[in-house]
């Protein structure tokens, strides 16, 4: 994390993320933009919210064309159950040319023995390299993922409760 949660921010900060968003707007898509700066995704009220998100799955794939299937480009799609479990958020990356999957051990906890990895409590959007894409999502366990892409897509799809 850069903006939202790092040294300088002690805790989790929106407000410099915010400004940077702004600052970086004419070089991002349009419904990157408006994914990176609805506040709804980030609401800890919010039914779209990442924020105490659960990790269901990173699925990577290498997608093939070509003749001989040579040409090879690397998604990923991350599903994720929303913060009132009535729904799952997907995210879905294209044109992948960095990603970075980390858990920290956490021997001991025994908090971590039943919860893997935990609420999501942030992510950011921010330019990578050569104007790419760059999406961080911070779970409570300290996990990381860290995704480099030419495009991302959002969407959500509403499940029925237990009890409906």
């Amino acid at each position: 994390m850069e903006y939202i949660a790092n040294s300088q921010t002690e805790g989790i900060n929106y407000a410099r993320y915010a400004v940077y968003v702004e600052y970086i707007r004419e070089q991002l898509p349009p419904h990157i933009y408006d994914f990176a700066s609805n506040p709804c995704y980030f609401d800890l009220t919010s039914r779209s919210s990442l924020h105490d998100a659960w990790l269901e799955s990173t699925i990577v794939k290498e997608v093939a064309n070509g003749e001989r299937h040579e040409i090879r480009r690397m998604e990923i799609s991350i599903c994720l159950l929303g913060p009132f479990h009535d729904r799952r958020i997907h995210l879905h990356y294209t044109g992948v040319t960095r990603y970075l999957l980390a858990a920290p051990p956490r021997y001991g906890e025994k908090k971590y023995e039943k919860t893997a990895h935990g609420n999501l409590l942030t992510h950011e959007i921010r330019l990578g390299q050569d104007g790419l894409l760059v999406h961080e999502l911070l779970f409570e366990r300290g996990a990381t993922t860290l995704i480099e892409c030419v495009d991302f897509r959002h969407s959500e799809e509403i499940i029925s409760s237990p009890n409906s």
